[in-house]
């Protein structure tokens, strides 16, 4: 992406106007170009560019005031889908990747409308759009030379996407027919040329019902790896690996993060844990290299439990729902168990990094600079509404690693429910390894849990060396903040890592076992797992 970042600049919370100091903005600037604050990792876009020194961005800065702040302006975007490109140098990287990875996830997510937005009714202007419409239909707005599409959101707009005008999709779909014949003399090129028309065809389709592409482009379409794998390149390359994803029963998209295999000695050096692979990578018998751990908290998209950027967490979700709809992905797809959360709590505090989190509906409750997106765009720290984020609209301190390649959201936002150990009468009952079996096989470890706070403060006497690797009860030394909540009374399923609201009481080490299996509220939710197959 190339970046225009002369000068400084200056932004108020609540404020869409920006001031710059030394700034040449009208020779350098457009609207549509992206602005962001340094060290802010959230992108704006300029509405207008009024002076050399001042530009006004489409939506107020929800950041913290700031003067003489280094920015950047991003001018490199793909054709037609403005997807924010990024090049050798740029700052803010890991912003400029999250905003393009949540258009491509919401390109894809809409593709399953395919027949409601060809059904779209074009207007000259939002009030129009929504006054023709009723809650949960298109709209298209026309913006310049885009075709902005909306949906109405009880009497709300609500952008989704900008398409190119159905003048340049169809001409371009034209060229890319034309040539396809010569495409074709190359099987690189002609999966690549024709995959790019049938994105072009599919748009126009959309938008006015057009499919003038020539049957020879459809002939060419490679039936694999298709555009959806474009997608699971693009994210490994981006991530080194680290990062990948999998596709569910539904062809659904859904983020997951690698977690290496491990000794118990190499995350406590003093002995606490013990010795050998720790029990995650254990599955019965067999011992795998790595686990799967959802990059995001899941959300439940068509009936499957998926974990993916820039939407809500599902919220509101009891506990066999919960791992429900975790299942309903296909095989190798399940809830995250309590041994996931422990081989990544382990790897964290060995490293000398806890994550930090929404805990403070929508910011951090110490780095109140560390702010997510609210799903109801309230602002930080606005106790009203529904103060949970968007998935992974966090800065990287709210990763498991501190990148923007690692695990998102394990603090704070929504309780996550884990499988593999429950309480019974405040007797901890739990799996021996990673091989979730029947909760009517789980093994009595002999252990009575009571209430603690911190967590780390805990009574273990009596607490086996394996409740310990299970991240169940505080190995001694070293361990994460949290608080722990116990109902010693009847079967209480678990849930960890804080919420919107629970300010120094949330942590890696947080744990609730005093609400039963039926427990459904707006700050609890899951995390996917997967082990292939």
């Amino acid at each position: 992406m190339s970046q225009y970042s002369t000068g400084l600049s200056s932004v108020t919370n609540g404020s869409p106007t920006v001031t710059g100091t030394n700034t040449l903005w009208l020779a350098n600037v457009t609207a549509g170009d992206s602005f962001t604050v340094a060290g802010d990792g959230v992108m704006y876009y300029v509405a207008s560019v009024d002076t050399d020194t001042q530009v006004t961005l489409s939506a107020p800065y929800a950041g913290t005031t700031a003067s003489g702040a280094v920015y950047a302006i991003g001018t490199g975007f793909t054709v037609p889908d403005s997807f924010p490109e990024m090049s050798q140098g740029d700052i803010e990287t890991a912003t400029i990747f999250t905003r393009a990875m949540r258009k491509i996830q919401q390109r894809f997510a809409l593709s399953g409308d395919a027949a409601l937005i060809a059904a779209a009714g074009i207007y000259p202007d939002v009030t129009a759009g929504i006054a023709a419409t009723i809650n949960g239909e298109y709209f298209f707005v026309t913006g310049g030379t885009d075709l902005i599409l909306y949906t109405n959101n009880s009497g709300e707009a609500i952008e989704q996407f900008r398409y190119a005008s159905v003048s340049s999709i169809s001409a371009y779909a034209a060229s890319a027919s034309n040539d396809s014949a010569s495409a074709s003399q190359s099987a690189g090129a002609a999966g690549n040329s024709a995959s790019e028309a049938k994105t072009y065809r599919d748009q126009a389709s959309q938008v006015s019902g057009l499919d003038t592409v020539e049957q020879a482009v459809d002939a060419a379409i490679p039936q694999a790896p298709a555009l959806i794998d474009g997608l699971r390149r693009s994210v490994e390359a981006a991530s080194g690996g680290r990062m990948t994803v999998f596709y569910t029963a539904k062809n659904q998209p859904s983020y997951f993060v690698r977690i290496p295999k491990f000794n118990c000695e190499d995350v406590a050096s003093g002995g606490q844990l013990g010795t050998g692979i720790h029990e995650a990578f254990k599955f019965g018998a067999a011992q795998d290299a790595e686990i799967w751990v959802g990059a995001y908290t899941g959300a439940v998209l068509n009936g499957e439990g998926v974990s993916q950027p820039g939407i809500p967490a599902g919220y509101s979700i009891n506990y066999d729902n919960s791992r429900a709809a975790c299942q309903a992905c296909g095989p190798g797809f399940d809830l995250q168990t309590h041994w996931d959360w422990a081989a990544i709590m382990h790897w964290c505090m060995a490293n000398g990094f806890e994550p930090r989190g929404n805990t403070n509906h929508g910011r951090h409750h110490d780095e109140r600079f560390e702010t997510g997106t609210r799903q109801d765009n309230g602002a930080p720290g606005d106790s009203s509404g529904i103060g949970n984020i968007l998935l992974g609209s966090g800065p990287a301190g709210w990763r498991h690693d501190g990148t923007m390649s690692g695990i998102s959201d394990l603090v704070g936002n929504v309780w996550e429910w884990m499988s593999g150990f429950k309480a019974v009468d405040g007797r901890i009952l739990l799996s021996s390894d990673n091989e979730i079996p029947a909760e009517s096989a789980y093994v009595d470890s002999g252990f009575d849990i009571s209430d603690s706070n911190p967590w780390a403060s805990m009574d273990i006497s009596g607490a086996s060396e394996v409740l310990k690797r299970a991240g169940i009860v505080p190995k001694g030394n070293n361990d994460p903040t949290g608080r722990l909540y116990v109902n010693a009374s009847g079967e209480r399923l678990p849930y960890r890592g804080g919420a919107r609201r629970y300010a120094g009481l949330a942590g890696l080490g947080a744990l609730r076992l005093d609400y039963p299996r039926t427990a459904s509220y707006s700050n609890l939710g899951f995390r996917p797992r997967f082990r292939n197959p």
